[in-house]
C-alpha cells in the first residue's frame, strides 16, 4: 500500500481541494495508495517516517515553511511540488514587488480597513526576505503546476504514480486548447483586460488584449478564454519558455503582439502596464525565471 502525504504551506488550501474534486475517481486513486498524512482532511500534527508519495504545495513564505518543507523531503521517497505556487512561487509572489517591513505594516498597523495593531512577536513565524518556490529548498522530484492544477490532470498524473507506471504528461500551451481564432489585425493600442468587450470567438491578443496563454503550460483545457477571459498565467511558463535562457513571458507576450498587429517591439513595451502583476503575476518569485537572461523579475523584487 502506497503511503500518501499532503502537506500546504503559504497557501489557501485550493490545490487540496482539487484533488478531492476528483470525486468518485479518488477511490481509484485509494485503491493501491493510503493517505496518512493530511492537515487539511484530518486531526494529524506529525509527519509519519515512511512517506511513499508526498505532495507539498504553497510557497515557502517562513520558517515554519521551509522547515516543515525539509522535513518532508527528509521522510518521503518521491516529493511533488503541487500548484504553481509550490512550482513558481505562484500568486503569492507578488508579495516580492514590496518589502516585509511593507507587507506586515500593510496588514497590522497601515491598514485602512482594520484597527491598527502591533507586529505579533510571539508564536508567528518570521517571514522570510522573499517568497520560495518549493525547489529553492530542497530537491523536488516531479511539478504539477496550475492554480489550482485541474482534477483530471491530477487523477492522470497520480493514478499511474501510485501503480509504478509513468504518467502521460501535456506538454502543450494554453493556445493548444483555444478555440479563439488568430489573425493579423493591424492596431496600435493595447487594452487592459477590464476595458471593452472582447468580439467572442477571437484571439485576444489579435485585439489587442494582453493573453499569457501562448507563453502558459496549457494543462487546463483552455477554460478561461473559452468562458471570455483572456489567459492570465496561473498555469506556469510554457516548456519553451523554461528550456530557452533567452524566452521570457514577458519578450514572448511582446513579440506574439508586435507580430499580430505589426507595431515595432518598442511600441508595445511601451504600452504594457504593471508588468509585475500582469506578466510575471504567478512566477515572480521563481529562481527560474528571475535567471533569465531577459528576465524582468530582478529589477520588480525588493529583496
Amino acid at each position: 500500500m502506497v503511503k500518501i502525504a499532503l502537506e500546504a504551506l503559504a497557501s489557501c488550501a485550493g490545490c487540496e481541494i482539487s484533488i478531492l474534486d476528483l470525486h468518485e475517481d479518488i477511490t481509484k486513486l485509494l485503491d493501491n495508495a493510503e493517505l496518512v498524512y493530511a492537515p487539511v482532511l484530518m486531526d494529524t500534527k506529525e509527519l509519519p517516517d515512511d512517506i511513499n508519495i508526498a505532495i507539498v504545495s504553497g510557497s515557502v513564505r517562513n520558517q515554519e515553511n521551509q522547515e516543515r518543507l525539509e522535513e518532508l523531503r527528509d521522510k518521503s521517497d518521491i516529493l511533488i511540488a503541487y500548484g504553481t505556487c509550490a512550482c513558481y512561487g505562484g500568486i503569492t509572489g507578488m508579495a516580492d514587488l514590496y518589502t516585509s517591513e511593507e507587507v506586515t505594516s500593510r496588514t497590522y498597523t497601515d491598514n485602512p480597513s482594520t484597527i491598527s495593531a502591533e507586529l505579533p512577536s510571539e508564536v508567528v513565524p518570521e517571514l522570510l526576505t522573499i517568497v520560495h518556490p518549493a525547489a529553492d529548498f530542497t530537491e523536488i522530484d516531479g511539478f504539477i503546476p496550475g492554480c489550482p492544477p485541474k482534477e483530471q490532470l491530477t487523477g492522470d498524473i497520480l493514478i499511474p504514480l501510485i501503480n509504478d507506471e509513468a504518467p502521460d504528461v501535456p506538454k502543450k500551451s494554453v493556445c493548444a486548447d483555444c478555440n479563439r481564432e488568430m489573425e493579423h489585425i493591424e492596431f496600435d493600442k493595447i487594452h487592459r483586460r477590464i476595458e471593452g468587450d472582447p468580439e467572442p470567438g477571437k484571439c485576444f491578443l489579435s485585439q489587442g488584449y494582453v493573453c499569457l496563454g501562448s507563453v502558459t503550460l496549457g494543462r487546463c483545457g483552455g477554460l478561461c478564454t473559452e468562458a471570455g477571459v483572456a489567459c492570465h498565467g496561473c498555469g506556469g511558463p510554457s516548456l519553451d519558455v523554461i528550456r530557452e535562457p533567452s524566452h521570457d513571458i514577458y519578450n514572448g507576450v511582446i513579440k506574439r503582439i508586435a507580430h499580430l498587429s505589426k507595431m515595432p517591439e518598442k511600441d508595445v513595451e511601451k504600452q504594457l502596464y504593471d508588468i509585475g502583476h500582469v506578466i510575471y503575476g504567478f512566477v515572480i518569485g521563481s529562481t527560474i525565471m528571475e535567471d533569465k537572461q531577459v528576465s524582468l523579475i530582478p529589477q520588480l523584487v525588493k529583496k
